[in-house]
């Protein structure tokens, strides 16, 4: 990567060195993770030793530095915060799994894991110094109208979590002004579509329960964790309408955002050489997209039909009445054809 910076230049006009050898060595690293898979030998998969290989890889955590902020763990009990199978009634594919889901949770004791990030400057609006700063950790608003930032972290839905984004969380709470939350949301294929969904909407109906005001509520997402933004925002409007609820969050930040599971933009294949991302193909079973939904079920007609469905690519659904939303992306990613097909929808 460096004698070919070098030797021939830079691959793009902005890019330093440094840029250039990170996107070489991590895109040398992630054509490994997906492993090339066919239909033809696909009952022959190990799902769940796939699913223990990431867990056994995460992605590097990195630190909030004290300079920064502060951070702190906070658990939610699940079924303190449940959805009410009544509110999903005609949601769609989902349904079905989501009822499956509350039904499991109803008689179980599990915990969502997440972290609470609190920056000086955040801390600062409501008066609290760094020497005594134990009541920005606490759940609950500062003040009454008090916004705050829930994040559902990226990694292609089979990786990351609070501990991956620390540093990024750090940097947008500063630069906010507001406090933070993220989850670990359960991953795939071990827990496949709609399981993220339905934790990241308990994660949203808990910090109503502590006090927020959903339209006080900014949802925040990168890569897989943008498109989970969007499903939650879809699904939120669904419960509104069902339940005459006021769920509508304040506002949505995109930061390069899977844009569904039907992508067909020709910078899939055009800025493959340029994004550190390398376009594993939807035939492959052992794809992100295949792990996220229905994970062992074959590329045929009726598994393209399914992801057609407005929660797997929320483009080809009805996207109006939707919240204030900020969407950040590079124009040498695989993505942005998509992404801008998004956008525009929106």
């Amino acid at each position: 990567s460096m004698v070919g910076y070098f030797l021939y230049g830079k691959q793009l006009p902005s890019w330093d060195l440094e840029m250039q050898v990170f996107c070489d060595v991590v895109r040398h690293h992630t054509r490994g993770l997906f492993l090339e898979s066919s239909d033809k030998t696909i009952e022959d998969i190990d799902f769940d030793k796939i699913h223990e290989g990431y867990a056994a890889r995460p992605m590097p955590s990195t630190k909030l530095s004290i300079d920064v902020g502060v951070y702190c763990a906070h658990s939610i009990t699940v079924s303190d915060c449940n959805l009410d199978s009544d509110w999903i009634s005609g949601i769609g594919i989902a349904e079905d799994p989501l009822r499956s889901l509350i039904e499991k949770d109803a008689s179980a004791s599990r915990q969502i894991y997440g972290e609470l990030l609190a920056s000086w400057s955040a801390c600062a609006v409501h008066g609290i110094h760094r020497n005594s700063h134990d009541r920005a950790l606490e759940m609950r608003p500062l003040a009454d109208n008090e916004k705050i930032v829930l994040c559902l972290h990226g990694g292609s839905y089979v990786m990351g979590g609070p501990s991956s984004h620390r540093e990024v969380l750090g940097k947008m709470t500063e630069s906010s002004k507001l406090r933070s939350f993220i989850i670990d949301y359960r991953l795939a294929p071990k827990h496949p579509f709609p399981a993220q969904l339905h934790d990241a909407f308990i994660a949203f109906q808990y910090l109503v329960n502590q006090g927020f005001k959903s339209h006080n509520i900014v949802l925040a997402g990168d890569s897989a964790g943008g498109h989970l933004c969007v499903d939650l925002v879809l699904l939120l409007r669904h419960i509104a309408k069902t339940t005459l609820r006021q769920m509508t969050p304040a506002g949505v930040i995109l930061l390069s955002p899977l844009p569904g599971m039907h992508m067909h933009g020709a910078s899939l294949h055009k800025n493959a050489v340029y994004d550190y991302l390398w376009p594993t193909p939807i035939e492959w079973p052992t794809s992100p997209i295949r792990l996220f939904y229905k994970p062992g079920q074959k590329y045929d007609d009726k598994y393209r039909k399914e992801i057609c469905d407005p929660l797997l690519t929320p483009v080809l659904g009805d996207l109006s009445e939707f919240p204030p939303t900020i969407i950040q992306s590079g124009s040498s990613e695989i993505l942005i054809d998509d992404i801008r097909e998004l956008y525009v929808k929106l």
